[in-house]
């Protein structure tokens, strides 16, 4: 955590895609929906989207008439966007690109920041350069991770490279208030990688605040997140959430099962690790993403492959590395005719048929 890779080692040449889960298309059809509505957007209004990945979410904008722009500084990522009907701008988000934009596109009346605001160093050019470019009566809009699930759920495993920031609402709203802007309102959802709250954000007075905003403040005080004590127990849960993980794994093995994971992610290579597995341990792992196929983990050095190497191998279990998408998962293995348990690594380690 104290580490910053430089951006350019991660997000230059980037794998994970967005449309790769129906779950996630089917949330931003939502989000493209609610915020429209919110700002009562009229056809050909500008949207942008930080962080824009291959145009998942600027598309579902786009089938409701909205004039729309991405930004990410992925060269493979943009290039499909653009080929696929998406403008997209290869660079990384910043003041100048931002006027850049309101120079030659206009200002945005929805700027959307979709699991990115975690993964960058300096949040306040980061918020300062969105209110550069936002218009009049505009929304910013940021999804994350949300901290109370990361320490109540043992999400340990989404501490990795990308992401600098545990992110929650009272820091959050201290830090727009400091560049005049605040949050609006406040939503939660609880099956989006394990739990994600979304932030509406406007220059301030722009808008009334809702209540949740006052609800999230008041639960995020009781659980305690500005105490060391709280991230302390959270340290011990993890470290026994290890210990009985690893104990399960060596059983199943020493009964002669075969188990394999399912999940190439950036949260599974954290697990991985920090649990010491190893390829002896789970030799393969799935993936939905064809990018990834045929590569081998780091550290852990599992091999890659796809859903359809599941039914030809006999597999008894499956490590869901990926637990974010467990329904999703589960139906695609069930499709290829799996029989087999899945283990599930958080909050606690369990199996499931």
């Amino acid at each position: 955590l104290t580490k910053v890779v430089h951006p350019d080692l991660m997000f230059k040449n980037y794998l994970y895609v967005s449309s790769t889960t129906r779950t996630f298309q089917l949330h931003c059809e939502e989000l493209a929906q609610t915020s429209t509505k919110m700002v009562s957007a009229r056809p050909r209004e500008l949207v942008l989207d930080i962080a824009s990945n291959d145009g998942c979410l600027l598309k579902k904008f786009q089938n409701l008439g909205m004039n729309v722009l991405g930004i990410d500084p992925a060269e493979n990522l943009a290039a499909e966007a653009n080929a696929a009907g998406i403008r997209t701008l290869c660079a990384y988000w910043s003041t100048n690109i931002s006027r850049d934009i309101v120079s030659r596109f206009g200002m945005p009346k929805i700027v959307t920041a979709t699991n990115v605001f975690a993964h960058v160093d300096d949040v306040h050019e980061f918020v300062n350069a969105v209110r550069t470019c936002l218009a009049e009566k505009g929304v910013f809009i940021i999804e994350a991770p949300y901290l109370l699930d990361f320490i109540e759920k043992n999400e340990f495993d989404t501490a990795y490279h990308e992401h600098l920031s545990y992110l929650a609402v009272h820091p959050l709203a201290m830090l727009m208030e400091a560049h005049k802007m605040q949050i609006i309102d406040v939503q939660y959802f609880a099956d989006l990688h394990g739990g994600t709250i979304r932030m509406f954000v406007s220059r301030s007075g722009d808008y009334s605040v809702s209540e949740n905003f006052g609800l999230f403040i008041n639960r995020e005080m009781k659980l305690g997140i500005k105490a060391r004590e709280r991230y302390d127990r959270f340290a011990q849960n993890v470290m026994k959430n290890k210990s009985t993980l690893r104990e399960l794994i060596a059983r199943l093995r020493s009964e002669g099962k075969s188990i394999w994971a399912y999940g190439a992610s950036a949260k599974g290579n954290t697990l991985m690790n920090f649990f010491e597995f190893s390829h002896d341990d789970i030799p393969v792992v799935i993936d939905d993403n064809p990018k990834k196929w045929n590569y081998y983990t780091p550290g852990s050095k599992m091999r890659i492959t796809g859903v359809n190497d599941l039914a030809a191998a006999k597999v008894d279990y499956l490590l869901l590395l990926a637990w974010n998408f467990q329904s999703e998962i589960m139906q695609r293995c069930k499709a290829v005719n799996y029989r087999g348990g899945f283990i599930l690594p958080v909050p606690e380690p369990k199996i499931v048929s």
